[in-house]
């Protein structure tokens, strides 16, 4: 299975919840696609209709196409993410998160042409990240990690990102 063929099977499966734009630019990245979900959830009270709470979830999903992926690309990537992603689109640019916030999720599914070495695939199960705002009253953050292979079928994901994994081994065919 080509790789495109990976990216239209996934994409096929979350359109229905997702909001899915196609050769994404953000900043001085190029990603073939940007995926968005936002669920929300609140409480009412019956007699005046007093809102009592409301939460905010967020995944931000990017796709990206490599050909190679090795040790410093990888870092590259997860450092700029840190660096440039979380700020902008968990934080809006500011110090913390919206009033509402409850988490977001900054999810990458690369699909690579080469099978990763044991260095990356070590690497990426050692990347973790997850921030708490404001000793979690306003919510946290997670980058989600899986890296696919079609032409062996190989999935590695990092821990936060078992969920991701667990959903692409039973949509794709992969071991």
């Amino acid at each position: 299975m080509r790789r495109r063929d990976y990216i239209d099977l996934i994409l096929n499966s979350i359109s229905d919840s997702f909001d899915i734009y196609h050769n994404y630019h953000f900043k001085d990245r190029k990603f073939v696609v940007y995926a968005y979900n936002n669920k929300s959830n609140e409480k009412f009270e019956s007699a005046n209709m007093a809102k009592l709470w409301e939460s905010n979830a967020f995944e931000h999903l990017f796709f990206i196409n490599c050909d190679r992926l090795d040790a410093d690309k990888f870092n590259e990537l997860y450092k700029w993410t840190i660096d440039n992603i979380e700020p902008h689109f968990v934080r809006g640019d500011k110090r913390f998160p919206a009033k509402n916030h409850m988490c977001s999720y900054i999810s990458f599914i690369i699909i690579t042409k080469e099978p990763i070495t044991y260095e990356v695939e070590s690497l990426i199960k050692k990347s973790n990240y997850h921030k708490n705002y404001l000793f979690g009253a306003r919510g946290f953050v997670d980058i989600r990690i899986a890296v696919i292979t079609p032409s062996t079928g190989e999935l590695t994901v990092n821990k936060n990102g078992a969920k991701i994994g667990n959903f692409l081994r039973e949509l794709l065919p992969i071991s």
